[in-house]
C-alpha cells in the first residue's frame, strides 16, 4: 500500500490522484450486480482529468468544518492520534484506493467520520450501529489497508448531546445486504469478497478499454 501523505484532500491534486480509481464512496458498487460502476470508471479510465470534476456542496462544507473536532473528540475516547493523510493506493489492484479521515502512524488503526445532519444523526443513535449505506465503505478501508487491524466509525454531531462510535475488526459481523434482506459476514469475508470483485473489474476494465482503444 501507497500512503500519499504529501496529497491533501479537497485539492486538484487529491481529486486527480483518485480520477478511475474506486474510493470509499463508490466501494458499494463492487457489492451491486449492474454495470454502473463498470461504466463510471472505465468512462474515467478513457478521458483526461478535469479539475471542473471536482465541486463541493453545503453538506460537505458542513462535514469538514466539524472533522478535526470529531477527531479530537475520537482521540480523546480511544487515546489513539489519528493523522491525516490525503490516499492510501493499493498495489495489488490499482482501482483501490481510500482517503482516511485518520490513520495511525503504523497504518493499524484508521477512522471514518460523519457529521450527519440532525434526523440523519439521531436515526444512527436510534439504531445504534452504523448506517447500512456506509458499511460498504467501512468494508473499503480494510480492502485497501492490509495492515489495518481495527476501524472506528464515529457520527459526530456538535449540537447533539450524544456521538456515536463503533469499532470494528477482521472478526467484527456486518451486514452487507438490506433490513429487509441482510446478508451477514465477518468484515474479513466481506473484505476478501470484494478483493476477488475488484480483481474482476479491473480485468474487465482493461479488456474493454483495449478494445476501445485499438
Amino acid at each position: 500500500m501507497i500512503n500519499h501523505k504529501e496529497i491533501e484532500q479537497g485539492t486538484i491534486e487529491w481529486f486527480q490522484l483518485k480520477w478511475g480509481k474506486i474510493g470509499g464512496t463508490l466501494a458499494k458498487g463492487l457489492f451491486v450486480k449492474s454495470d454502473t460502476l463498470f461504466l463510471e470508471i472505465l468512462s474515467q479510465k478513457l478521458e483526461e482529468f478535469e479539475p471542473t470534476d471536482s465541486y463541493s456542496s453545503e453538506s460537505m462544507d458542513h462535514g469538514k468544518f466539524n472533522e478535526p473536532f470529531a477527531r479530537e473528540y475520537l482521540q480523546t475516547y480511544t487515546g489513539v492520534e489519528f493523522l491525516e493523510t490525503g490516499w492510501l493506493q493499493s498495489e495489488e489492484n490499482e482501482l483501490i484506493g481510500i482517503s482516511p479521515d485518520g490513520i495511525t502512524e503504523d497504518e493499524k488503526i484508521s477512522c471514518e467520520i460523519k457529521c450527519l445532519g440532525r434526523k440523519k444523526h439521531l436515526s444512527v443513535l436510534l439504531d445504534n450501529d452504523i448506517p447500512l449505506e456506509h458499511i460498504h465503505q467501512c468494508i473499503h478501508y480494510f480492502t485497501v489497508n492490509h495492515k489495518l487491524e481495527k476501524f472506528y466509525f464515529i457520527s459526530f454531531r456538535h449540537e447533539s448531546v450524544k456521538h456515536f462510535i463503533k469499532e470494528l475488526t477482521l472478526e467484527s459481523i456486518v451486514n452487507i445486504g438490506t433490513k429487509s434482506k441482510p446478508k451477514l459476514m465477518t468484515v474479513e469475508a466481506a473484505r476478501d469478497y470484494a478483493i476477488e470483485l475488484s480483481d474482476e473489474l479491473l480485468i474487465k476494465i482493461n479488456k474493454e478499454k483495449d478494445n476501445i482503444s485499438f
